[in-house]
């Protein structure tokens, strides 16, 4: 009979490993030596490895490099909850436009 205490009710399945990637809109500014300011309305996990990309307003193409979060704070921005991110370079650092 099915249900039973004996009868298995479950089973355990072997983890998969993959990459998710989302894709999000922030305001960028550059703070002291090689940090950055990121804007977000998500807040950013300590330690985490994202990848920004900043796109080049005259030739249309995107600079990608990677950066470290160091800080994620709310605050309050046009009456609307954001988050302020301090990023940490960890690929050479973009260069000044």
């Amino acid at each position: 009979m099915f249900g039973r205490r004996s009868h298995p009710r479950f089973s355990i399945t072997t983890p998969s490993e993959g990459t998710l990637r989302v894709l999000r809109d922030v305001l960028v500014q550059r703070a002291l030596g090689d940090e950055l300011v990121a804007i977000s309305r998500e807040a950013g996990v300590v330690g985490e490895i994202l990848t920004l990309e900043v796109a080049e307003r005259t030739s249309g193409s995107n600079v990608a490099t990677k950066v470290r979060v160091i800080e994620s704070r709310p605050m309050v921005l046009d009456g609307a909850v954001r988050h302020r991110l301090r990023l940490e370079q960890v690929d050479p650092p973009l260069q000044a436009a």
